[in-house]
């Protein structure tokens, strides 16, 4: 695939997320989704599966310098079996449609059950736990790649163990690609680091996946900017409306993620020392998404502003013309209602010149109006 191809194929991915984006209901956007099976007052730790999840698929990733193993769809056995390997294991779960798999996975990993609830319970949120055995970590993130992909906001699940990951996804998609393809290479640091370098990588990925969406919600308020200062934006108010209620979801994916990463580096429990410096360059690309979704946020509410302007001064524009021509008319609409009075003593009435007179008057009251009006700056450029 061409340059022209992918970054074609980039913008495209980011249109659809914001068509996607601005088409959900805010109420599935934050906050719990409906789901007619969960119940008020469950008990903790209940799993409540999505009518319309994917059905679940497992990939297990055995690591270790000198060789790398793929195993698609293991059974619990077979994970045991890896466990037994001495082999760092990465765990990739995908979909949430069948519980009873996901409970053997939780069993064999040895997740506590509202740990496992958090993971599948997808609740929009962003969180990170720090439990004896485990450390838990939930991102919100965008989930773009992948032509089968509905686009929109999605979680990310992370489970850190010493020598196991856990990774949680409510549906397939490319996401994790760039990150498989540099764990085919032997040489590879994600093949001999530990663990939480791969989590960090995973992280990396799914913060870099949002740069397309922001740049092209930024492209596309250039152009409504273009519109509106060219003075055909007649018709931009629900554009502008989309971007914005665009951007400022983002916004706050972004404060969740900014915030969750401050803490993993404040936190040494979760990563490693050594890794803080990936995880702080993953911490200042969050940064910069955000200082960019507020900056064309701050752009977009004011071509609200410029674009109200335009049309007030429009308005005027044409109020002030039908202004000049009301007061044309005035004093000729007074000099024909004069001599349209039917009056027997009107000397100007039987004057043989007195029409050709009213008409010069008439002409010599709306060019002298004219003048008069052009001299003021009523009229013209100036």
């Amino acid at each position: 695939m061409s340059v022209s191809e992918q970054i074609h194929q980039i913008q495209a991915i980011g249109t659809r997320f914001v068509e996607a984006l601005v088409a959900t209901p805010i109420r599935q956007l934050f906050g719990r989704r409906e789901n007619p099976e969960r119940e008020i007052g469950a008990v903790p730790g209940a799993l409540f599966i999505d009518p319309d999840a994917t059905p679940t698929r497992v990939r297990l990733w055995q690591i270790s310098q000198a060789e790398l193993t793929v195993i698609d769809d293991p059974d619990v056995a077979a994970l045991a079996k890896a466990r037994q390997s001495g082999k760092r294991l990465w765990v990739d779960v995908v979909g949430f449609a069948d519980d009873a798999r996901l409970r053997a996975i939780g069993e064999w990993a040895g997740l506590h059950p509202v740990s496992l609830a958090d993971l599948v319970n997808v609740e929009r949120q962003t969180k990170v736990d720090n439990l004896d055995d485990h450390d838990l970590i939930l991102i919100q993130v965008l989930n773009l790649l992948g032509k089968s992909v509905q686009p929109g906001l999605g979680q990310l699940g992370l489970v850190l163990m010493d020598e196991i990951l856990l990774s949680f996804r409510e549906r397939a998609d490319e996401l994790f690609l760039p990150v498989e393809q540099r764990l085919a290479r032997s040489t590879s640091r994600l093949r001999s680091e530990p663990l939480d370098y791969l989590a960090c990588a995973l992280v990396d990925v799914a913060i870099d996946a949002s740069f397309p969406v922001v740049e092209t919600l930024a492209d596309a308020v250039d152009d409504i900017e273009l519109r509106v200062m060219d003075g055909h934006g007649q018709n931009v108010m629900n554009e502008i409306h989309r971007q914005r209620r665009a951007l400022i979801t983002l916004g706050r994916v972004f404060w969740r993620q900014r915030d969750l990463l401050a803490r993993l580096l404040r936190d040494e429990q979760v990563f490693r020392r050594q890794t803080h410096i990936y995880l702080r360059d993953v911490y200042d690309r969050t940064v910069q998404l955000l200082d960019m979704t507020e900056t064309t946020r701050e752009l977009a509410a004011s071509l609200v502003e410029i674009h109200l302007s335009i049309s007030a001064n429009r308005s005027n524009q044409i109020m002030k013309t039908l202004t000049i021509m009301a007061s044309i008319f005035i004093p000729l609409t007074f000099i024909a209602g004069v001599y349209g009075m039917n009056f027997e003593h009107m000397p100007e009435l039987a004057w043989p010149w007195g029409y050709p007179a009213v008409l010069g008057l008439m002409l010599s009251v709306s060019i002298g109006l004219l003048v008069w009006f052009r001299l003021r700056g009523w009229l013209g450029k100036n």
